[in-house]
C-alpha cells in the first residue's frame, strides 16, 4: 500500500467522474470523490436533463392538438401549471442526484462535499482538510 490516503481522488461527480470512481473502486482502489455542488454534474443539474424536460413540456399542447385532429382523441382545452412543472422537474433532478450518490456508495467510493483545490500534485485541500492521492482525476 502507498502512503497516500487514496489511490484515486476524483474532482467532480459528473458522469465521467462518477464512472471513473466506480470502476476504480470496483477493482479494489481506495477512491474518494469531491463535489462542491449537486451530484450528476452539469448535464443532470442544469443542462441536458432540465432542457429535455422543458422541451418535452413545450410540445405537449401541439401533440394534444395533433391527437385530436388526426387520431380521434377528445381531450378538451389543455392547461399548464408552471409551478407544478418546476416542482416535478426539481424532484426528478433530486432523484437523479440520489442515483449518482447510491452508485458511488455501492461502489465503495467515499464522497466528500466541497471544492477541491491542489496543494501539490498529490495533495488536495477539500472541505477544510488535506487529503493525498496517488492519482488525481
Amino acid at each position: 500500500m502507498s502512503g497516500y490516503d487514496y489511490d484515486l481522488f476524483v474532482i467532480g461527480a459528473g458522469a465521467g467522474g462518477t464512472r471513473a470512481a466506480r470502476v476504480a473502486a470496483a477493482r479494489g482502489a481506495r477512491v474518494a470523490v469531491a463535489e462542491e455542488r449537486a451530484l450528476g454534474g452539469t448535464c443532470v443539474n442544469v443542462g441536458c436533463i432540465p432542457k429535455k424536460l422543458l422541451v418535452y413540456a413545450s410540445h405537449v399542447r401541439e401533440e394534444v392538438a395533433d391527437a385530436e385532429r388526426g387520431y380521434g382523441f377528445r381531450v378538451g382545452q389543455p392547461s399548464f401549471d408552471w409551478r407544478a412543472f418546476v416542482g416535478n422537474k426539481d424532484r426528478e433532478i433530486e432523484r437523479l442526484n440520489g442515483v449518482y450518490g447510491k452508485l458511488l456508495d455501492e461502489a465503495g467510493a467515499q464522497r466528500i462535499e466541497g471544492h477541491a483545490a491542489f496543494v501539490d500534485p498529490h495533495t488536495l485541500e477539500v472541505a477544510g482538510r488535506r487529503v493525498t492521492a496517488a492519482h488525481v482525476l
